[in-house]
């Protein structure tokens, strides 16, 4: 076999990333997680809280290869500090995250979902429907969650944030917007 035959072949089996489905929550019968275009944006002063929200979304909902899992996030709120505070290496520990650009703190609720591939072999033979497992504060309330938004040394936008409370999870529940 020739080497563009090998090349050929090893494109198409990998099968990621760019080469990934083009919406990849029909497998699961759910939306599709959000995808962003750019996380430049603002390139100087504090981002918006629709931004905040775009990158947060960004950073924790996907299919991760691997594991065929999808995790969704609905009913999101965040809130952007009016004002940035300097990094701080005992609260800020993220690798990517550049020292010199200031951070904002972030404040919001939600409720996780962690979806699998419905019926045999899937979602432990859950029927789509009845493939995710939500998480929340309980009794369906929305997690409060606390953390910040910073950029990387490449400039681009990240937001983090975590559950006050430990969360209480539900099985056999649809995706959400479904």
């Amino acid at each position: 076999m020739n080497l563009h035959k090998i090349l050929a072949l090893s494109m198409v089996l990998s099968g990621t990333g760019a080469w990934a489905q083009s919406h990849p929550g029909a497998r699961y019968g759910a939306r599709d997680p959000a995808v962003c275009a750019s996380t430049k944006d603002p390139s100087k002063g504090a981002l918006s809280a629709a931004q905040a929200q775009t990158y947060f979304l960004c950073g924790v909902t996907g299919e991760k290869e691997g594991n065929d899992v999808l995790y969704l996030i609905s009913g999101l709120k965040i809130q952007v500090a009016p004002s940035s505070r300097p990094f701080n290496s005992w609260t800020d520990s993220v690798p990517d995250i550049d020292p010199n650009q200031p951070v904002y703190s972030i404040r919001g609720s939600y409720t996780a979902y962690t979806c699998y591939i419905p019926g045999q072999g899937g979602a432990f033979g859950f029927p789509m429907g009845k493939n995710c497992t939500r998480a929340d504060a309980g009794g369906n309330a929305p997690f409060t969650a606390a953390g910040f938004c910073y950029k990387d040394s490449f400039g681009d936008w990240h937001c983090r944030m975590q559950p006050k409370e430990a969360p209480q999870t539900t099985a056999g529940q649809p995706a959400p917007g479904k």
